[in-house]
Parts: C-alpha cells; structure tokens; sequence
C-alpha cells in the first residue's frame, strides 16, 4: 500500500469504530479500546509491508497501554523497536523511513530503539522507562528476539526485585496524591493522572502481574487482597472512566484528559443525562464520574497497603511491634487495628470514639478494621444515635483532628449512618466556576480550615484565630459546618431546606432545643454575613440593625464569622481574596460593638460627635475647614478615617475654575486594595466615566462610595484592583490611569471610544454555561436609599453600562459594592431619584429592570 491508501485504511475504519461507538450508549468499552488497538496493529503491518528489510535480528514491540489494548481514540502509539545486533546504516535509514510513515498516515507513534546490552544493565532504566516495558507485545519482526526480550524483562526488571518494584509503586502512587491533592474532587479533574485515574488502575494493574503474575485482576481476590464485590465495583469504575476518556477524546479531536466545564457538559448530554428538578443533568454524570473515581482511588489504596503488608511480614523485612492501647485496639507502627473481631459489639461507643483515637495519635486505622467498622454499621440504630449523639457531635468536633475525624468517617459510612440526609451531598458536583469542589469535599474542607485555626499561628488569619478561641461551643460550630449545604441535595433554595433538615437530624441525634436552635440558625444564615459584607455598607447603621436581627447572641455572632470563613476558604481558588476577608472581618467587629452596646444609636451619635471635635482641633482656625465640617454628613463622618476626611477637605478647598478635579490615589494596606479619591465639582455622570476609565485598563472595581460636600462638590472614592496582579503594580500603573481619567472628565477623550479598542462589543462573549441574570430592590434596608441588587455574568466595562443606565434614567448613585466570584458578580447599588428620595413605584422599578436587563 501507497501512503495515501494506507491513510484512508487507517481512518475509515477509525471514523466506523467511532461511528459505531456512538450509535450504541451501551456499547463495551474493552472492545472498543481493543478495536482501536487491533487497527493500529494492522496499519502498522501493512506499512512494514512497504519496506525491504531483513528483520531477524529485531523485533518490533508493542508497550504500554497499546500492549495492554487499552487505546483510546487518540493515545499515543507506543513501540519499542529491540536488536541484538548492531544496526547498520540500512536498518537505521528503515528505521526513521518507518516512523515517518507512521507520522504521515497520522499515528502518534512513541518509538524507543533498545539493544540488548541496555535492557540487561536496568539499573541504565530510570522508572518511567521501566514502567513502560513491563507491559508489552509482539507486533512484528523476528519472534525469538522477542522472546529474549521477554526473558530479559523478566530475569532483569521484575524479578530481580519485586519488593523495591512495590516500593516505586506505592511511591509514585504518594507522589501523584501529593502533585494532584484533592483533584479527584475538583470541578475539572484530570481523569488519567489524577487520583482515581487511569493511572490508579494501571498501578493495581501492575501489582498483579509483578507480584502475582497474572494480568486478570480476579487474581486479587484469590490472594485475598480484595473481595469480589470490590473487584466488581473497582472493574465497574474503571470502564466508567475510559468511557469518559474515549468520548474526551472525541471532544477535542485529540488526546486531552482534563475534564473540564465545557468537555463535561458536551458528555452528560451524550451520555443522556438529563435535568431533574434538583439537580442538572451535568451535575447527575459528574456525581456517578467522582463515586467512580473515589472508589478507583480506595481500592487501589487498599490493594497497596494489603500486598506492602503482607510482603514485609511474609519475607520478615522488620520485626513489628504491637502495643495493647486497650479497649481491645492494638497499635503496630503507624496503625490502629483491634485484637477482636466482635469488639464493636462489647463496646459500641468504639464506633465513634476509635476515630479520635486514631487522629490524637497520628494513627491510620487499618484497612481490615475499616471493613469490620462497615460489617457492624448496624448497630448505629435509632437507639444508638439518640443516646450517643453527643459523643458524635464531641468527636466531629475535636480541632485540629475535626477533619481527619469526619473524613475517615465518610469513608467507612459511620457518619452517614448518624446524618443519612449526607448521602445526598456525597459527591455531588456544582456546575460552576465559584464551587472548585463537590459539596461533600467542600463540608470536610471548611473544617479542616477551622483544624487550622485551632493547631497553627500565622498572623494572616490572627483575627479569626482569636474569635474561634472565644467561642465556648465549638461543637455546635461543628455541627453546623457539618450541615451547612446538607439541602444542596434537595435543590433550590438550600440555606432554608437546610435549616429544616438539621432540626430534623439534631433531633434524631438528641440535642437539646436551644442547640437545635443554634445550629439550625447558623445553617439558615450561613450566607448572610458573606452577603451583606460584600453588598451592603457595612459602616451603616440601619445595616447593622438589619444584620444582627437575625442573630441571637455574641456566642452566635462568633460562630457565624468562623462559619463564613471557613464556608469561603472552602469554595477553592481565590475566591475569598484580602478584599473580602477584611469587608468580613470589619462587619464582625462592627456588629460586635453594637451588640455590647445599650443604644445603638447613642453609639453612633457619641462617634461622630467625637469625630467631629477631633477633626475642628486638626485643623485650627481654617474658616473655610471649619464650615464645611459643620456641614459633613454624619454617615460620612462615622464611615471615614479623620485623616482621609482631613485629606478630602484639603482637596475640596483647592478646587476652583482652573482646578477643577484632583486626583489621589493610595495602597489601603488595611482593605487591601488600591483606592483612587476623586474631588471635583459635582458633575452627572462622573462615576460611569470613570469605570469606562478603569474598564479600558482592565481594573476591577471592588466598591465605590459618592459624597457631595457644600459648594456641590464631589468627592468619589472607588477602591480597585487587577486579576493576579498586587496592589504595588496598579501603584505603578496609576500615572497613566490619572492622566486617562483627567482627559476623559476634560473631554478631550471619549469612553466610548477608550471602550471599543479595548473590548468589542459585549455581546460578542462567548458564554460556556448560563449565569442566571436577576435583579432585586432592596427598600428594607436602608431608610434613605433603595438599594438594587444586580446579579450577571461579570465582563469588562459592566459597571459603565449598568451606570450608563442610571444616567439615562436621571438616578443618582450614592454608593456602589461589587462582588465577583470567578466570572459571577453581584452588583449592589445605594440609588434615589433625582430629587434624593427612594425609588418605591413599581413602574418606575420595572423600567429600571428592563433598561438594565439590556445592557447586562
């Protein structure tokens, strides 16, 4: 065959198999990949056909996956072309004519040429090349030479050195837990290397082979290192997985094994999942790929621990100690295993209490007493859990252990036999970019966060550290993180169902009606502090009240403060930002203060009053200071610094019809962020110009706050700052951000024009999945201002448009808070009309909504 001919052999029948693979949804997937396999076997003899060559001293081998038949559509082509003689200048010129044609027909061959002199020093191998030999194939060329090939590895590779072969194993599978983490249980997984991967199953592959010499891997449950339902469930998994990989393949036309957003919604919908009304579709197929994965990931870990195990005892490599911890555990390095196989029956409580134990002492409870946990779940009955709730809520709850304690419980189905609602949420997926994890992995993370808190210093988190060692029922904290998504797993409206569920689960469990109380209060509200610290002005005293409404104690306050930051670290990525833990952190202490004190208002009276006195004395006989402090907002006075208020004064009174704007701009280390203060004489519009300014540098806007002082001057204060740039960086950048904003207020530049260099049009983004648009007014808050909640997919350039709007529709803007999470953002708006009062006619509403819902 001609190079052409042979290129249409190879992907006609690489386009039938695919074909064919898509008709049927049931289709087996060992065929298929051996399909796949067999046709590269055969290309491949063909295209040696073409060639005139004496092939007696090589032989040409198959390795890898491609030895095993186990190619997806786009794997590479492994071969290994082994001589036992020298190869002369003709076998060289054959042997790159023939990965050539290899390369032209389409194949991505991986080609090693060895000698036998290199395959019989092995210690000349590094792993990788080693690990690739292990599996392979003969394909064509001499079959004695092959045969050598096959003593060489044998003698040479794998049984020269079984015991150090099972210690590469197990390292690597470590090194690759500590490289991916907790990938298995990110939005967008890496389905061959990470944990629960391909790579998991080839590594338990390996071990029956080296070790057992068998490549059928019911072999473990004959040399009892699995039982049959895990060998079933571990099988089951893995053809889940390559089912996944074959149609990531096809997605990308290409060898990709990232998981990702847009792949996973592509193979849900083909796969044919589909909505419900609690969860989508998409969401239903990630939940069955991370069961999948998790299970791939248990067993093989528990294949390793069994063999490493019984290999060091049986060939006597170290004498083990055991120590009688009593209650009928027994310690042996670092294990925690029991000398009685009916223990749990004698003493129950040891169903909870063997986890703390084993976590307070650095111990891995053993893989066979993990199994006799599971046999004796039952005795977790009605009775049990009533009358050993307070022991779960004790073990669940003891930092810096809490998370190990929860984790290992999951694992062995204790902590779903005490929460059975916890079942719903196990492995359940979140099709969105703000949610990096499942809601399972994201409970058992916020604790580990709080674990943090409680073992390490560092000043970063000083603030929250001193608040949880405040708190006196850290138990009740942990029950709420516990549950604080458990209605994730009902469907909408999650904080609420979540409530419910956890006085129906406290009740089961036997807790007292005030902790009932407590913990169904902190899930109800466990977004509120989050909210409203990055929504609303957090310096604002009727926000304030409307906060600490909803909370009944300064107990509570803590634990809603641990809460939120434990929830927000746990989404993943940089979600929660120095921006947003200071907004928090001040809502905290703002909160606090009122809470401690009699008259709220009184409080607020006495500051600025104080405020004031102080900022008369700062500036002594400056008549004109002085006047324009006597008629400073209180609301001003109470949310500034007396040095920033000192500041806008000072650039206030240098105004004139030659100065008519100053600029300032400042690293606010304790917002951590950069704020620009602009005064001018007050100007409609001046806020939408100057985010079309900001937009054109692709600066995020994180808050705003617009003062008019007497004289209708304006001052505006926008804090900003760049996607994975520091603060020091805008810093550097500002000379060119001042002069742009100086010649847009002039007129000498147009936004719009800044606007269309800078980012097309928006409707030109390309939308991987629907972000719910919705817009809410808020006229409980605030006694003064309407304030308007606008939820969007987040764009450069948003503000000005939705502030364009304000414009046209003559509405004043007061303040401003944005909040983004990924590529969601939420923002809020202090609006009145253009008189200065609040915005109430439903018609005058309604069109708000509509002439936003344009631009957004």
């Amino acid at each position: 065959m001609n190079l052409s001919e042979l290129k249409d052999f190879y992907w006609g029948n690489w386009n039938r198999i695919k074909k064919e693979q898509f008709n049927n949804n049931q289709f087996i997937v060992w065929d298929f990949l051996s399909s796949i396999s067999s046709l590269s076997d055969e290309t491949i003899r063909l295209a040696l056909k073409s060639f005139d060559i004496d092939l007696s001293e090589i032989a040409i081998i198959s390795l890898g996956g491609y030895a095993r038949k186990e190619m997806c559509p786009f794997s590479d082509i492994d071969i290994l072309i082994f001589h036992t003689k020298a190869l002369s200048k003709k076998d060289e010129e054959f042997i790159q004519s023939f990965i050539s044609r290899l390369w032209d027909i389409g194949l991505a061959p991986g080609v090693q040429i060895k000698d036998i002199d290199e395959l019989s020093e092995p210690s000349y191998l590094d792993e990788i090349v080693k690990n690739s030999l292990i599996d392979h194939r003969f394909l064509e060329g001499s079959f004695l030479v092959y045969q050598k090939f096959e003593r060489i590895v044998a003698n040479y590779i794998l049984n020269r050195g079984k015991y150090n072969f099972l210690v590469a194993k197990i390292n690597d599978v470590r090194n690759r837990m500590k490289r991916y983490r907790d990938s298995m249980y990110k939005i967008e997984p890496n389905i061959k290397d990470g944990i629960g991967g391909v790579r998991d199953y080839n590594a338990v592959y390996w071990v029956s082979k080296v070790l057992f010499e068998s490549e059928n891997l019911i072999t473990l449950v004959h040399e009892k290192i699995i039982n049959y339902d895990e060998y079933e469930s571990f099988k089951k998994s893995v053809e889940f997985i390559f089912k996944i990989r074959i149609r990531l393949h096809y997605f990308y036309n290409r060898k990709n094994d990232i998981l990702n957003m847009e792949s996973q919604k592509y193979i849900s919908e083909s796969f044919g999942y589909i909505d419900t009304s609690y969860s989508l579709g998409v969401e239903l197929f990630l939940r069955d790929y991370y069961r999948a994965a998790k299970t791939i990931s248990d067993i093989t870990h528990k294949v390793f621990e069994k063999v490493f195990t019984n290999y060091t005892i049986n060939n006597n490599l170290k004498k083990i100690y055991m120590e009688d911890l009593g209650f009928g555990l027994v310690k042996y390095e670092n294990t925690l295993t029991v000398s009685d196989s009916r223990i749990f029956e004698k003493y129950p409580l040891l169903l909870i209490n063997i986890y703390t134990i084993a976590a307070k002492n650095g111990l891995k409870i053993s893989d066979n007493t993990s199994q006799l946990i599971r046999e004796n779940l039952f005795l977790i009955d009605e009775n049990y859990l009533r009358k050993n709730g307070y022991f779960f809520l004790k073990a669940v709850s003891s930092f810096p252990y809490s998370f190990k304690v929860a984790n290992s419980m999951l694992k062995d189905g204790v902590l779903i036999r005490f929460i059975p609602e916890f079942e719903d949420i196990y492995c359940k997926a979140q099709f969105n970019t703000y949610h990096h994890y499942t809601v399972d992995e994201h409970t058992l993370l916020a604790l580990k966060f709080i674990d943090d808190l409680a073992n390490i210093f560092t000043s970063k988190y000083a603030d929250y550290q001193k608040v949880f060692t405040e708190i006196e029922r850290k138990d009740l904290l942990a029950m709420s993180v516990l549950l604080h998504d458990i209605g994730k797993g009902q469907g909408k409206n999650h904080s609420e169902v979540g409530a419910k569920m956890s006085r129906v689960i406290s009740g089961r469990l036997g807790f007292k009606l005030d902790d009932i109380d407590t913990i169904a209060n902190l899930v109800e509200h466990h977004l509120l502090m989050a909210h409203i610290s990055q929504r609303r002005d957090i310096n604002d005293l009727d926000v304030i009240k409307h906060f600490i409404s909803f909370i009944n104690s300064e107990e509570e306050l803590r634990m809603l403060y641990i809460l939120t930051y434990a929830d927000s670290r746990a989404t993943g990525g940089n979600n929660f930002n120095n921006w947003k833990k200071s907004l928090l952190t001040d809502l905290y202490h703002n909160a606090l203060r009122y809470m401690q004190s009699e008259d709220m208002l009184k409080e607020f009276v006495s500051i600025v009053s104080n405020k004031k006195s102080k900022l008369k004395d700062r500036v002594g006989g400056n008549v004109l200071m002085l006047n324009m402090i006597d008629s400073l907002d209180d609301d001003y006075i109470f949310s500034n610094k007396i040095n920033h208020i000192i500041r806008h004064l000072d650039m206030a009174i240098k105004l004139n019809d030659d100065n008519r704007k100053i600029i300032y701009g400042d690293i606010r280390d304790e917002l951590n962020c950069f704020e620009i203060t602009i005064c001018t004489f007050d100007s409609i519009g001046l806020l939408k110009k100057v985010s079309g300014v900001l937009a054109s540098f692709n600066i995020n806007i994180l808050g705003a706050q617009i003062y008019t002082l007497n004289r209708m001057i304006a001052i505006d204060k926008i804090q900003v700052n760049m996607n994975n740039e520091s603060v020091e960086y805008v810093a550097e950048r500002f000379p060119d951000i001042e002069k742009r904003i100086h010649d847009v207020l002039s007129g000498k530049v147009k936004v719009e024009d800044l606007l269309s260099k800078t980012l097309g049009t928006i409707y030109s983004r390309k939308k991987l999945f629907k972000i719910n648009r919705k817009i809410e007014f808020d006229n409980i808050t605030s006694p003064l201002f309407t304030i308007v909640d606008i939820y969007t997919e987040d764009f450069v350039g948003l503000l000005y448009y939705i502030l364009s709007v304000f414009e046209k529709l003559r509405i004043s803007v007061q303040k401003a808070k944005i909040s983004t999470d990924v590529n969601r953002v939420v923002d809020s708006f202090y609006i009145t009309d253009e008189f200065g009062n609040k915005i109430e006619d439903k018609s005058k509403l309604q069109t708000i909504r509509e002439e936003i819902f344009k631009v957004i």
